[in-house]
């Protein structure tokens, strides 16, 4: 028997919790489904030196601080346990271990099936996060067994690296931070594609994100740009050239080939590593959502998080409405938002919103 609540929201990451809080705070009963043993496993699973380039402050979710100093940089093992000790400050109802296998509409809102039984609600927050599944490029296979390959959501340390000569391709904010720490034991290329403009943490003593959020550059709502927008991205931390000089990185240009056990770039060199890490980004995974709201490319069609099907929302998208809808400090702004559209519903405006379910909306930012 299918157990039912009024509103579940997948996925008990940052932006999962937050839209429990707001939910708690109104009143409204929920539950919280995540697939991972314990909350706060994406982080863990990161790469053991990574560390945030938001300053603590700007970590911190609605109603509970971040522990330590406000103008560090938090590592990613500090942000897992905040996310573990904010469900636990505010009795949020998180079932563990519960991966959701496909979302359908009923009659009476929406049907989960999932790997410990059958949830059903009258509304449903999509909040899976932009970090889902690894995208590495078709070329990859074209390289043989002797090179060594692995995704940054699957890299650790250097000690996981064999070989003497590794290639990092992707220069965005990963592969920036990993390539330092590969010269420690490795001779390493990183293998760049467009330029993108650097900025450093800090500025003026103040976290990059502070001055973001002081002149409302990250709140500013993307409508009419978000398309265009959302594929944009910045380099946190010092430029190429300064990581080049500072560690001996060897930049190289853009991957373009890859064939037994070479790579070749864009400026015509080639190179035969030991292993290559791929630092080229992760993708959505919406395939399990078996309700026509999709676009060609199988993202949720939505505006600020609203998608045509009556009761349905995604939270935590890139660019969603803002450039803070998928940081942790913002994606306040939307989850409260979203719990006032399921106020709304609740209080009788089903009917609006399915006269409206056909009207234009925008689509989402991709990972």
């Amino acid at each position: 028997m299918a157990e039912r609540t009024e509103v579940i929201v997948v996925g008990g990451g940052q932006s999962g919790l937050v839209a429990g809080y707001f939910l708690k705070k109104a009143g409204i009963p929920f539950l919280v489904l995540d697939e991972e043993p314990r909350l706060g496993e994406d982080w863990r699973r990161r790469w053991d030196s990574l560390e945030l380039f938001t300053i603590a402050q700007y970590c911190a979710l609605p109603g509970l601080r971040f522990p330590g100093r406000k103008n560090h940089f938090p590592g990613k093992d500090e942000m897992a346990d905040y996310i573990r000790s904010y469900a636990r400050e505010f009795d949020l109802p998180v079932r563990l271990d519960t991966k959701v296998t496909s979302l359908e509409r009923t009659d009476g809102g929406y049907r989960l099936e999932t790997s410990k039984g059958v949830y059903e609600a009258d509304q449903v927050i999509i909040a899976t996060g932009a970090y889902r599944l690894p995208r590495v490029p078709e070329m990859a296979r074209k390289l043989n067994g002797d090179v060594y390959q692995v995704h940054t959501g699957e890299y650790r340390n250097p000690s996981q690296i064999p070989g003497q000569t590794v290639v990092v391709v992707g220069a965005a904010n990963s592969g920036a931070q990993i390539a330092p720490e590969l010269t420690r034991t490795h001779r390493v290329l990183l293998s760049q594609g467009s330029h993108l403009p650097a900025f450093g943490r800090k500025f003026l003593g103040k976290g990059l994100h502070w001055w973001g959020d002081k002149f409302g550059l990250i709140s500013k709502p993307l409508v009419g740009e978000r398309d265009r927008l959302h594929k944009k991205t910045i380099l946190v931390g010092p430029s190429l050239k300064k990581i080049s000089r500072r560690y001996g990185v060897e930049l190289v240009g853009r991957t373009v080939d890859c064939e037994g056990d070479t790579l070749r770039f864009e400026d015509g060199r080639a190179f035969q590593p030991d292993a290559v890490v791929w630092a080229t980004g992760f993708r959505y995974d919406y395939s399990w959502v078996r309700v026509p709201v999709h676009d060609e490319d199988g993202t949720p069609v939505q505006e600020r998080g609203v998608t045509s099907a009556p009761g349905l929302y995604v939270l935590g998208m890139q660019c969603q409405y803002s450039y803070g809808s998928a940081l942790v400090w913002w994606v306040k702004d939307d989850a409260s938002y979203l719990v006032e559209r399921i106020q709304e519903f609740r209080r009788g405006g089903r009917a609006r919103h399915a006269a409206t379910a056909g009207a234009p909306v925008r689509r989402g930012g991709g990972a």
